[in-house]
């Protein structure tokens, strides 16, 4: 598969789903080049390998989903205050964030929550490229496979046995973050930088989700639904909580 890393277009003619918010053209334009771009950073030799890719969009959706919540600071106090929040600090250092608030940023039957978590949008599509009920992943293990590996060697790797990212998440999170940021902030583009078309960062979460539904639809021409499904949403659960 490869990238289109010079349009500007969002790629999809229905209706999104950030509609009438006032950010809307941001997102649209933020939209298009996800999809359109993201592979650029982790293509070689011209090609690129479609579980490194699902698992820079699941990344990306996962951190995006960690922005959204963190620029609530009203709603982040009460979280925390709640428990449903907390940072946690590894034996390397590394900070991370842990609690259902930040998983229901990813995942959440919540009717006002749902439309922008990422598990609703990419188990939604694999579910419309002919992937069958029984073979839907279960999330608690997903959520334990992800806190099981931390800080150890195959930590950031998706549970998928013969189905690896060339590098873990945390490692391509790295690579395409400042891509990724362009395009959110719209300096990826004169167009969108000359004219301000950025997406807040409460939006963050479901541009991302969005992004990585449409790419995971890319990636299951070459991947089976629940191969795509499972490393997307792994990544997107394990780049959610990475702070530093």
């Amino acid at each position: 598969m490869c990238a289109d890393k010079t349009s500007s277009q969002a790629v999809d003619s229905s209706p999104m789903p950030w509609a009438g918010w006032p950010d809307e053209v941001g997102c649209n334009f933020a939209g298009g080049h996800l999809v359109h771009n993201l592979a650029g950073p982790i293509t070689i030799e011209g090609r690129v390998h479609a579980e490194t890719l699902m698992t820079a969009a699941g990344a990306v959706a996962g951190w995006g989903a960690q922005q959204s919540l963190l620029s609530d600071s009203e709603g982040l106090q009460q979280a925390q205050s709640e428990g449903r929040l907390y940072f946690a600090t590894l034996s390397d250092g590394r900070r991370m964030l842990f609690g259902e608030a930040i998983n229901e940023m990813l995942v959440s039957n919540d009717p006002k929550r749902a439309p922008g978590c990422v598990w609703n949008w990419i188990l939604g599509t694999a579910m419309g490229h002919g992937m069958d009920g029984s073979n839907v992943p279960n999330l608690s293990a997903m959520f334990a496979h992800v806190a099981k590996e931390l800080g150890g060697s195959r930590e950031g790797f998706p549970s998928t046995q013969e189905s690896q990212p060339i590098a873990s998440a945390r490692q391509i999170l790295d690579r395409v973050l400042p891509l990724a940021v362009q395009c959110l902030t719209g300096e990826i583009s004169e167009i969108t930088k000359s004219q301000n078309f950025r997406v807040e960062h409460g939006s963050y979460q479901i541009v991302t989700a969005w992004a990585a539904a449409k790419i995971l639809s890319s990636c299951c021409s070459v991947l089976p639904p629940h191969i795509a499904l499972t490393i997307g949403m792994e990544a997107a659960i394990y780049a959610s909580k990475c702070i530093e």
